[in-house]
């Protein structure tokens, strides 16, 4: 359990960080494209919640409608439905955390 929830810590702090640079300063692929790192940082984080068994039900649709909206040509509401995607990962791996103390207390 220890090793779940130091994973989980560590996605959580990195992911966390994805967000604190502007889009000019993207280091996560090495594009500037804001939906690539959008796209990118969400997909990344999803896979993470998977791998621990805490991914959230609407995060895989969030994505595919996003990758729907930007071929679409619809690239502001694709950004904005990848970064919400990405939030949503985001707080899946701050819940991973805290399901490892959950149950009940006597």
């Amino acid at each position: 359990m220890k090793k779940v929830l130091i994973i989980a810590l560590s996605v959580f702090a990195l992911t966390a960080q994805a967000d604190f640079l502007g889009g000019s300063h993207n280091w996560n692929n090495g594009s500037s494209d804001p939906f690539k790192s959008a796209l990118k940082a969400a997909e990344t984080g999803y896979k993470a919640n998977l791998a621990v068994n805490m991914a959230w039900r609407d995060t895989a649709k969030m994505i595919k409608e996003a990758k729907k909206l930007n071929a679409a040509g619809k690239t502001a509401a694709a950004v904005a439905l990848a970064n919400k995607a990405h939030h949503q990962t985001v707080n899946a791996t701050a819940q991973t955390a805290l399901a490892g103390s959950a149950g009940p207390r006597f």
